[in-house]
């Protein structure tokens, strides 16, 4: 057996005359009743009737998901741009402490040639 919707008081989606249709209608249906044209039509289009209600029940719920949705789109859009801008930034810092890395060392080994000193022995990768 199929169930009929509920409706709200405040907001009936039939009349009571077209909720004991329906159910006449379903009733006879669900009995294997064959429906005539007419009635399949009047059936369907208290079908239609009930997901057009459905719909505009529903209308300000899913307008509201769907800005919802724009927004977050939109801040994952942006939280994204900052992620590459981050990304870039880290990128260019690594070769900028390379670059100071290098010049550094230059210092250190310049000093020590002014200063008499060896030369300190090449070690990949040392900080000192």
């Amino acid at each position: 057996m199929h169930e009929e919707p509920e409706a709200e008081p405040d907001n009936p989606i039939f009349t009571p005359e077209q909720r004991a249709r329906f159910r006449q209608l379903r009733n006879a249906q669900d009995a294997g009743t064959a429906l005539t044209p007419d009635e399949q039509a009047e059936l369907a289009a208290l079908f239609q009737h009930i997901e057009d209600a459905e719909a505009a029940y529903l209308r300000p719920a899913n307008e509201r998901l769907r800005r919802e949705v724009a927004e977050k789109e939109e801040r994952s859009r942006a939280l994204e741009m900052l992620l590459r801008r981050k990304q870039a930034l880290v990128e260019r810092l690594e070769i900028v402490l390379a670059e100071l890395e290098t010049e550094r060392r230059a210092i250190d080994e310049e000093a020590r040639r002014l200063l008499g000193e060896p030369a300190a022995p090449a070690t990949v990768g040392a900080a000192g």
